[in-house]
């Protein structure tokens, strides 16, 4: 059997977190139902808290596995494409956009650029993006590059496309965060497009980019719609995967 591409396990400390938290409390509501005297309560609320942070751990296996997929087929399908374009991917990873917009391309090239940060996804590093890209059939319309989103080593108006997965929350500070947009608007070519996902700060997103003069900029529930409520019940609605589109306006 060929080797299939890996594009990682995200959070993968909070995802080790979540199951060790899920079998330390079944563990201990076994514990109590085989050597203790009857205490329903205290079972019961340890069996719904281990199958709460088992299910939480368990969809983040899914996201990592099968559910980012989709989503970056939504994010790609956003895009019109011609197969000429030269593409950036900010916070490329193991190459998850990189390579799905690789395969939508004939003549154009797709651009990964990243930091490639330990702990952030499983498979984090520049080589696990050319080995995917290798494996699935772009390696020759595939670059990737070390660099800092809020500072981006290329010239104005240099892309036609601009897309990036679940970057904006790993940008610290709300200023760092607005330059990580102004430097995404410098580098898109006039009536070039672009797409980001996160689950926090896209609203926020929003506002800087209309500032900046993307009139046309939108936020709309990433994925389907089952997954989306699915993820946001599961963490109490603290956890809301949005997608912002937008286009910079023609000269």
């Amino acid at each position: 059997m060929s080797a299939r591409a890996n594009y990682g396990i995200d959070s993968p400390a909070i995802v080790a977190g979540l199951f060790l938290l899920a079998l330390f409390a079944l563990g201990a509501a076994l514990t109590l139902h085989v050597f203790c005297d009857s205490r329903p309560f205290w079972l019961l609320g340890l069996l719904a808290f281990g199958s709460y942070f088992l299910m939480s751990a368990g969809s983040m296996v899914w996201y990592s596995k099968l559910g980012k997929l989709g989503i970056r087929d939504q994010i790609l399908a956003e895009i019109p494409w011609r197969g000429d374009e030269l593409v950036l991917d900010l916070g490329c990873g193991p190459g998850l956009l990189l390579v799905g917009a690789a395969h939508r391309l004939t003549t154009g090239k797709a651009i990964g650029l990243d930091r490639w940060v330990p702990g952030a996804i499983t498979a984090n590093r520049p080589d696990a993006a050319i080995d995917n890209a290798r494996l699935e059939g772009v390696s020759d319309r595939v670059e990737v590059k070390e660099g800092d989103v809020r500072h981006l080593p290329f010239a104005d108006a240099t892309f036609d496309v601009v897309v990036s997965n679940f970057v904006l929350h790993e940008v610290k500070t709300e200023a760092d965060r607005e330059q990580m947009l102004r430097e995404l608007v410098r580098v898109l070519k006039p009536g070039g497009r672009f797409v980001l996902v996160d689950f926090i700060f896209t609203g926020r997103s929003v506002e800087t980019l209309q500032a900046i003069g993307i009139g046309d900029v939108k936020r709309v529930p990433a994925g389907s719609n089952i997954s989306f409520w699915i993820t946001a019940l599961l963490n109490f609605g603290l956890v809301q995967t949005y997608q912002v589109t937008g286009s910079k306006a023609p000269d």
